[in-house]
């Protein structure tokens, strides 16, 4: 549930306690280093997790797994345009099936060109193939397009409430 009432009352210690929790490289937040870098007693910060937890701020925490190590090398996007004005040909609900699909690591809704953007995770290009032949029979599908990823960068990005 989002509350922009909330988000308007989040003071600046509330701020900070979301930028490390994104520093935290645990599953769960390690109170007494942020309350120790912060200046604050444990109490309060486990306080103002919870409460931030409860609003739907903090939806949870999440174990950043290298999917190269668990043998899944290839990366892709795949690029979808759908045919528009027919709700059963409506992104949302190829985007439901695509979802469905043990490759698809997250499928955007984007504008322009492209309706869909579907990032693939697999162990090689036999796993891209399975792909392609899963998304030629689903309806609604006007074009595709697909591009191989040959390296990421790792990320950078803390999310900075204002």
């Amino acid at each position: 549930m989002f509350d922009e009432e909330y988000i308007l009352l989040m003071d600046n210690l509330d701020k900070k306690i979301i930028e490390e929790l994104q520093e935290s490289y645990s599953l769960t937040p390690k109170v007494t280093e942020i309350a120790k870098r912060l200046g604050k007693s444990s109490t309060t910060i486990h306080s103002r997790i919870k409460r931030m937890e409860r609003q739907g701020i903090i939806r949870g925490y999440k174990a950043d797994i290298d999917s190269e190590k668990l043998g899944k090398r290839l990366g892709a996007f795949y690029f979808i345009q759908t045919y528009r004005g027919q709700k059963e040909y409506q992104g949302d609900v190829i985007a439901e099936k695509l979802l469905n699909h043990p490759s698809v690591k997250s499928v955007y809704n984007t504008m322009g060109e492209w309706d869909l953007v579907v990032e693939l995770v697999g162990k090689d290009s036999e796993d891209y193939m399975e792909f392609i032949r899963f998304v030629e029979p689903l309806k609604g599908i006007k074009a595709t397009k697909g591009k191989y990823v040959l390296k990421v960068y790792p990320s950078r990005f803390k999310l900075r409430p204002d």
